[in-house]
């Protein structure tokens, strides 16, 4: 006895052909390798809005105290955007932290520079290390700095 296979025609592969769509496997496999040709321009973005913080808001940085919060929150919030690439590294949580922290100084009327130091050094040893370094360990500096981001000096 030999044995045959029939397979029906799929009524919906058909139709998507035919309207000049594209199978979900493909569109997803599209999307994909859109996604990893931003991976370069993101790491980039990345880095350069690390050095900028750095520049504008870093320990060695006496214009530092003019500056405005703004600043440091719009460069926090594109690390947030661009850091999708290594998100196993925690960088976007501190990045969180630190827009976190922005608006506390903001509300308060004055910068927490010792935070400010704290949020900076990390996002630079996160962008370095963070993926390589154990979860537990990773996740207990980003606790740290949700503590440090929501420290309210009236409450203590």
């Amino acid at each position: 006895m030999k044995v045959r296979k029939f397979r029906p025609p799929n009524r919906l592969t058909a139709l998507i052909k035919e309207r000049g769509g594209i199978m979900a496997k493909d569109a997803i496999a599209a999307a994909e390798a859109g996604v990893e040709s931003l991976r370069e321009s993101s790491m980039a973005a990345l880095d350069e809005a690390i050095a900028e913080i750095e520049r504008r808001f870093g320990k060695d940085t006496p214009e530092r105290v003019s500056e405005a919060y703004e600043g440091l929150y719009v460069l926090g919030s594109r690390i947030i955007d661009v850091s999708a690439f290594v998100s196993d590294a925690g960088i976007d949580k501190a990045a969180v932290s630190l827009c976190t922290l922005v608006d506390s100084c903001e509300g308060a009327g004055y910068w927490r520079w010792d935070a400010v130091d704290v949020h900076i050094d990390a996002l630079r040893l996160l962008r370095a290390h963070g993926a390589l370094l154990p979860v537990d360990q990773r996740e207990a500096m980003l606790q740290g700095l949700y503590q440090v981001s929501n420290y309210r000096p009236e409450e203590a």
